[in-house]
């Protein structure tokens, strides 16, 4: 795989056959990852751009577009003929990868690449597939009752759509199993972490005593559903139950560690599912804790034939269940290896890449103009 060339230049990355491009967003390094786990299959050579983020929360692509660049109509010109120079181009979270020129979302890019031979996929996130009104039909701790109205108008309108978008094409992906609920016809797409980076020692005996050290990673409160169970590890901790270190402002190179240095990592509570911190902390030996409905841990062990090793707990069910864990650390140890073993058999890039590869091998089925399939 190539980084040599970027955006604006039209030769490709290489001169392999197959040639992917992942964009635009790359949310969690997960663009990259997922070129990554495609440029690992023979005869593919792929990469992947972001625009930056202005927040400076970018996390490494294999090259970078700034966001006044991306809107000028005169770069996008030599941009678009680089993008048309690959054979696949995977289009995340339904924004645009040749500019705006075509328009603010992926509707215009879908067509126009299309037109030009380029095989077309689609890949969602969450938030620019997860329609607000269904997901808090299903979910009882759903986070759109306790955003603003203009908040949830916002995001109701964009999975609106782009889900449909995503639905209508011939390949299409979701990063976490629920999001199959939006986009029913797309395959789950695992979420990719540096296992080797993550890994730490398994869970040692603990003194007797020594409350275990339980961690949360409040990265968007509101989406993890943080407020709904801080105030019980606060309690716990106060109590002497337990140790709680909320994991804030840490630098992402220090990531691996304050996570090692915790027995217990609380993830989400809000969603129904699970993402990249829980697979980090899994990868890492930790046991995880987290809210993740039926259907999606069925979605899983159809998928994987593995258990998700996420132990079931519920906001309400938090105290109880942390109280259970560490009445029994021989269970802790358990759920904290099983979790390693899931993480580097799903999410370690090789079930990605298999995912991937139909879509960059499989054969080619003309479907209708993706314009013609939604009317905004």
């Amino acid at each position: 795989m190539s980084a040599q060339q970027g955006p604006g230049d039209p030769t490709p990355p290489d001169a392999a056959g197959t040639r992917l491009l992942v964009a635009a967003a790359n949310f969690a390094g997960q663009g990259r990852a997922w070129a990554d786990a495609a440029g690992s299959i023979p005869d593919i050579s792929a990469t992947s751009f972001a625009v930056e983020d202005p927040t400076g929360l970018t996390l490494p692509a294999h090259h970078f577009v700034g966001k006044e660049q991306f809107a000028d109509p005169q770069w996008a010109a030599t941009h678009e003929e680089w993008v048309r120079s690959f054979t696949h181009v995977l289009i995340e979270a339904g924004r645009p990868v040749t500019g705006l020129v075509h328009g603010l979302d992926a509707y215009g890019d879908a067509d126009v690449l299309g037109a030009a031979g380029v095989r077309v996929g689609m890949v969602a996130h969450g938030s620019d597939v997860r329609r607000p009104d269904r997901h808090e039909a299903i979910e009882p701790d759903s986070p759109f009752p306790r955003v603003s109205a203009r908040i949830r108008a916002t995001r109701q309108k964009y999975a609106d759509r782009i889900a449909p978008l995503m639905d209508a094409a011939q390949w299409s992906f979701v990063s976490t199993p629920d999001l199959v609920d939006d986009v029913p016809r797309a395959r789950w797409l695992p979420v990719v972490v540096d296992v080797e980076r993550w890994s730490g020692d398994e869970i040692g005996a603990r003194d007797r005593g020594v409350a275990p050290v339980v961690s949360h990673i409040p990265s968007n409160a509101m989406w993890k559903g943080t407020e709904l169970v801080e105030p019980v590890l606060e309690e716990l901790a106060a109590a002497g139950h337990i140790q709680y270190r909320p994991v804030r402002g840490v630098p992402q190179p220090e990531m691996p560690a304050a996570i090692a240095a915790s027995e217990i990592v609380l993830d989400q509570f809000a969603l129904g599912s699970y993402g990249v911190a829980a697979v980090e902390a899994m990868a890492a030996g930790r046991v995880v804790v987290g809210h993740v409905r039926p259907e999606v841990r069925a979605r899983v062990l159809a998928a994987t034939g593995l258990e998700l090793p996420v132990v079931q707990a519920r906001a309400a069910e938090v105290a109880d269940v942390l109280r259970d864990l560490i009445d029994d650390p021989a269970r802790c140890r358990e759920v904290g290896e099983a979790g390693a073993v899931f993480a580097r058999a799903v999410h370690d890039g090789r079930a990605s890449a298999l995912v991937l590869e139909g879509y960059l091998h499989g054969p080619e089925v003309r479907v209708g103009s993706r314009a013609d399939q939604h009317t905004p």
